[in-house]
């Protein structure tokens, strides 16, 4: 099994542990596994994006190509917005519904994507919002959004095991374990309707 991805959020929202976390999980499975990041400034709130390949092999470059990605993740809705053209045709998106004003728009006059606008960039390929505020924020801040993100991608893909995703949230950051493994299960309940 393969899996390409592409993560995108703003400094600040764990782009860069989803994407470790997740390498790591596959890693222990027996997958070649590499990422890359793209990060703009390196601040709060700045634009940050990760392609995460998976697979035997994964492939050369960790690079994916637009509408090559099997699932794309969107942590805040002006990243997804941008990240839409890298999904395939027969790809899922699976989206925050929170509105996080990166850096840059709280400068623009432009208006902030709506959801039905983010939707709408994904032409007709499945979308599964998820409401990463509201569930991070039951484990006290919503710089969990990345951990319910990946409770609720165990919950759509069978290509990392679930406890492989626990033991590696668990290892990337071990002073913030248990609250972080808290999120990933609101994730992982939301979508499942299952929160054990």
């Amino acid at each position: 099994m393969r899996l390409d991805l592409v993560v995108a959020g703003v400094g600040g929202q764990g782009v860069l542990t989803f994407a470790s976390v997740l390498t790591k999980a596959a890693v222990r499975e027996g997958y070649d596994a590499h990422y890359l990041m793209l990060a703009g400034l390196a601040q709060l709130g700045s634009p940050v994006r990760a392609h995460v390949r998976l697979g035997l092999p994964a492939g050369t470059s960790p690079k994916i190509s637009k509408a090559r990605a099997q699932l794309v993740v969107g942590l805040e809705r002006l990243e997804a917005l941008r990240v839409a053209p890298f999904l395939a045709p027969a790809g899922r998106a699976l989206l925050a519904t929170d509105a996080v004003l990166p850096y840059e728009a709280r400068f623009r006059k432009g208006r902030y994507p709506t959801q039905l606008e983010v939707e709408e960039a994904f032409a007709g390929r499945e979308v599964l919002w998820v409401p990463t505020h509201d569930l991070a924020g039951q484990h006290g801040t919503s710089a969990l959004a990345s951990a319910v993100m990946l409770g609720a991608l165990a919950a759509i893909t069978p290509v990392v095991e679930r406890e492989n995703l626990i033991v590696a949230l668990r290892e990337e950051l071990p002073h913030l374990a248990d609250v972080e493994v808290e999120a990933f299960f609101e994730g992982y309940g939301f979508v499942t309707g299952n929160y054990e």
